[in-house]
């Protein structure tokens, strides 16, 4: 029996109870706030601490550059090490983040950005031999005084920088292969929760690895070439080819002017030029060798001398042949060649400024027109015999080069510059002898060669036969297209429209060419419209090829059109979806008009180079550009 004392003190003991367990609670939930604060507040300084070293990273990495970019390389290399010990502390702070983050599902992430900071730091340790050959030759050369010109060097100083040269190139390579790893795993990380803020902070950095990266990619071609080029430890002897693209070959230009460059561990021994018909008619030896048959019919030529022979548009093939004929007349031995056209002479000049020769001022905006005015006609109105004419060029040249070697350092920038431009719109190739060299030069898209990589392929080549120098007032544009017939065959269409502006004058004519249409192998020609002769059909250079002799009259527009069922690699291609389209741009050539419509009979999902907005979604891919240099189409179906 329950007294009145005894619910009581039961109810009290209840309360009581109660009471503790409330106590408890709420001890645990303020033990918890405190832990859960702790961690918070750990987990706010541990990533406070990575994203202040990534910071230092991104602020060591752009004045590294600048450094670099101003020729401070010990500041460089400073500044490089304050990286190399801000990645090290990023990394240790991502390491105290994963011991101290607890919810799950970010191992993966933790695991990529350990691998990107690995990466990171090899790459810092390469680009650190790349600024101590930077600051060796910097040393060696005396770039700390901005003035300082490479014909002030002596001797000796540019066999020491050319044997520092020599050894480095293997820096640059990896340097160049880390590069390449770092890009590829910031692009894993782009879409990583955990990475965004440590990319947030780098962007700057990331978004100049590109530009980086072209820049890498000269220095380490430089760094292969230049032992090679300036005769470290044995002379060279470079052939020079004044390509005269106002009458426009398959290799450039017609070879009107040569040169002979010897240099000697960096030192130019002497250069030559001479007029090529000069040498074809003093030739060492007889020369009989037939020249190629569009030559004999429409040019009235029945030998072939060293003036015709860069008759393919290869560049390497058309040097081969160069330096055999040339070899073969002159009984000099060469070891490269290189081709150029008024146009790179043109950008040279508009950094070197005026030239005056013999009281003419040659300047960037004259410098072909007068050139070809004073060696066809200026001549004879000087007193100036036939075998003289071309030594106003021979003076013109050896005061660039008087003035290339006499600039500043500083100013090198803007040359390599102009250089590269050159190389990719192909008014200027090299080639050389020595195959490892040649492999480099192809490799970088400097040699001038009928590389390409996808199914597709498009070159058209003009060769000016006995049309004196009528190419500048004779406009080309190229339109391709393909479709599928009504027998459902894949038929391709290529029209090249001329439109000759020009009239009968002492430098210009009617427009006589032998015009050749690459194609894929395994192309079938249907019919070709236009063309005054031909066409003829023939493999050459891995390609299908139609040939034909064309003539356009001074006011007259005309134009070519090949029609032609597309190869099996094409049509399979388009079939699985794999379609991609490289049209080349011949040596020498001005930048035509290009037009593409490319009808796939199903819907275009991606493109590079995009269409216009305007015409995305349908199954129809069109562009309009020109063709400045080579063009590459990828095509997503």
């Amino acid at each position: 029996m329950h007294t009145q004392a005894s619910i009581h003190k039961s109810e009290s003991s209840n309360i009581h109870s109660r009471h503790r367990r409330r106590q408890f609670f709420r001890a645990f939930i303020v033990v918890l706030a405190v832990l859960l604060a702790g961690w918070f507040v750990m987990l706010l300084l541990v990533l406070g601490q990575a994203v202040a070293a990534t910071l230092d990273t991104r602020d060591a990495i752009s004045d590294t550059a600048k450094n670099v970019k101003s020729l401070h390389f010990s500041e460089a290399q400073k500044n490089l090490s304050r990286a190399s010990q801000s990645i090290k502390e990023t990394e240790q702070s991502v390491f105290l983040l994963e011991r101290v983050w607890f919810l799950p599902g970010l191992k993966d992430e933790f695991s990529n950005l350990k691998g990107t900071f690995v990466s990171s730091e090899q790459l810092v340790d390469s680009l650190s031999n790349v600024i101590s050959l930077g600051q060796d030759v910097a040393q060696l050369a005396g770039l700390e005084n901005k003035s300082v010109t490479f014909d002030a060097l002596s001797p000796s100083t540019k066999l020491v920088i050319l044997e520092r040269l020599s050894t480095a190139s293997g820096d640059f390579d990896l340097l160049s292969s880390r590069l390449q790893i770092t890009k590829e795993e910031l692009t894993l990380l782009k879409d990583s929760r955990l990475a965004s803020p440590f990319l947030g902070v780098l962007n700057p950095v990331v978004d100049q690895m590109d530009q980086v990266e072209d820049q890498l990619k000269v220095a380490s071609v430089l760094a292969h070439l230049l032992p090679e080029f300036s005769g470290f430890g044995k002379q060279k002897n470079h052939l020079l080819l004044f390509l005269n693209n106002d009458e426009l070959r398959p290799g450039g230009g017609f070879i009107g002017t040569y040169g002979v460059m010897n240099v000697s561990n960096g030192e130019v021994l002497q250069t030559k030029t001479a007029d090529v018909y000069a040498l074809d008619k003093s030739s060492k030896n007889p020369v009989t060798a037939f020249p190629p048959v569009p030559l004999q019919k429409y040019n009235a030529t029945s030998k072939w001398f060293f003036r015709d022979s860069n008759w393919s548009p290869d560049f390497s093939v058309s040097s081969k042949e160069s330096i055999k004929s040339f070899e073969y007349e002159s009984n000099i031995i060469i070891d490269s060649v290189i081709g150029f056209t008024p146009v790179f002479a043109s950008a040279l000049l508009d950094e070197l400024g005026p030239i005056e020769v013999d009281g003419q001022i040659f300047t960037s905006k004259n410098v072909p027109d007068l050139i070809e005015f004073q060696v066809e006609k200026g001549f004879w109105e000087s007193g100036i015999s036939v075998d003289q004419r071309k030594e106003v060029l021979a003076d013109l040249v050896n005061e660039v080069q008087s003035r290339l070697i006499a600039l500043p350092f500083s100013k090198w920038g803007n040359i390599f510059t102009i250089v590269d431009e050159a190389l990719k719109s192909k008014q200027l190739a090299v080639y050389s002898e020595n195959e490892q060299v040649q492999q480099t030069l192809v490799n970088v898209g400097w040699a001038g060669v009928s590389s390409f990589s996808t199914p597709d392929i498009q070159w058209f080549v003009d060769a000016n036969l006995a049309s004196l120098k009528s190419d500048p007032v004779v406009n080309r544009s190229i339109r391709y297209s393909f479709f599928r017939n009504e027998s459902g065959a894949w038929i391709g269409r290529t029209s090249v429209i001329y439109d000759h502006v020009g009239q009968f004058d002492w430098r210009t004519t009617r427009y006589r060419s032998y015009a050749r249409l690459y194609v894929p192998l395994g192309t079938t020609l249907v019919r070709v419209q236009g063309l005054n002769e031909g066409p003829e059909v023939f493999d050459e250079l891995g390609m299908r090829v139609f040939g034909g002799f064309v003539s356009v009259e001074p006011g007259e527009e005309k134009t070519i059109t090949y029609e032609y069922e597309l190869s099996d690699t094409v049509v399979k291609a388009i079939a699985e979806q794999t379609y991609g389209l490289t049209f080349l741009k011949q040596m020498g050539a001005r930048d035509y008009t290009l037009t593409l419509d490319l009808d796939f009979d199903k819907n275009i999902s991606h493109a590079v180079p995009a269409e216009i907005r305007n015409e995305w979604g349908d199954d129809r891919y069109r562009l309009n550009t020109k063709l400045s240099q080579d063009v590459k189409i990828e095509i997503g179906l």
